[in-house]
């Protein structure tokens, strides 16, 4: 992994330093080593890199990462990194170096519009080194399902055309997906690199599809069980449950089990659910196991994974 992420960095370092993208020797090497991370026995994880100046300035309340945590999480491969970057091709590279040496896939969220601030798709490219090219079943689909009276895509139309066009100009060698049939959008793979819209409804939609198609099948993800949470409350302080949960964590960490402890804030939240824990794992009879410890020693209620 040392070496892998040395060999990003310095790729990520001729990128800033020349203003060139990288030689095809140098994409063909990253692509190399993105294989070998997922053939290695470390479990997958997954990065997210939020895309959009209107994120960062606060106009835009950015709901993708829970949504991608969400199907994460229920299939087994954790999110662990999130990036929100403005719309700059060089911020994008740097998030895609340092995602892809880190996990086994990135999604992407954002900048994949028609105007001139959406440039994730010649940012992938650039990052890949790879070129943009219009794809034709993209076009197509877009001119199938775009209501007639509204702007449809023409490389050599007029600007409006052109714009619309843009959104099908894509890298060449990505694979493309279509998961769900009434849109045209799709979802763009390149090096374990998966671009996605921001609309947060299409970015639902598309997830909610696309996971279920991609996950098994995926190198490196084949045979991974969906995690399990376990709740429970209990009416004492944190800094008084804090070593047992210390204790407990060394027990159980080494089959797979993660405890967390959540404060309870609201002013109607009853006394005997000040603190929430949670155990997180694979397994249900080590979180089962652990579950009745916390009970036990935290004099504490079962919580629905729901509440």
């Amino acid at each position: 992994m040392h070496r892998a992420r040395s060999i990003g960095v310095k790729l990520h370092a001729r990128m800033l330093s020349t203003g060139k993208p990288p030689t095809p020797g140098h994409c063909v090497n990253s692509v190399k080593l993105h294989a070998r991370m997922l053939s290695t026995a470390k479990p997958p994880t997954l990065g997210l890199c939020i895309i959009g100046d209107e994120v960062l300035n606060g106009r835009t309340l950015d709901v993708n990462t829970q949504t991608l945590a969400q199907h994460a999480f229920a299939h087994g491969i954790p999110l662990q990194t999130v990036h929100t970057v403005p719309d700059s091709a060089e911020r994008i590279a740097h998030s895609l170096s340092m995602l892809t040496q880190q996990h086994s896939a990135v999604f992407t969220s954002g900048g994949i519009g028609p105007t001139h601030d959406d440039i994730t798709y010649s940012a992938v490219a650039g990052f890949f080194n790879r070129p943009l090219e219009y794809h034709g079943e993209t076009l197509a689909r877009m001119h199938r399902m775009i209501p007639e009276g509204m702007v449809r895509p023409d490389p050599r139309g007029s600007g409006a055309e052109q714009a619309c066009a843009r959104m099908a100009l894509l890298p060449r060698d990505a694979r493309v997906v279509f998961p769900c049939d009434d849109l045209w959008v799709p979802v763009v793979c390149l090096g374990g690199v998966h671009v996605l819209p921001g609309v947060p409804r299409l970015f639902r939609r598309m997830l909610a599809a696309y996971v279920p198609r991609w996950w098994p099948g995926e190198e490196g993800m084949r045979g991974v069980r969906g995690l399990r949470r376990v709740l429970v409350a209990t009416g004492m302080r944190e800094s008084a449950l804090a070593p047992v949960l210390e204790r407990l964590q060394g027990k159980y960490a080494a089959q797979g089990v993660r405890l967390g402890s959540y404060p309870q804030w609201p002013a109607d939240a009853p006394k005997s659910a000040r603190v929430v824990v949670s155990a997180v794992g694979t397994a249900e009879h080590s979180l089962n196991a652990c579950r009745a410890e916390l009970v036990h020693l935290l004099h504490g209620t079962v919580l629905d994974d729901t509440e």
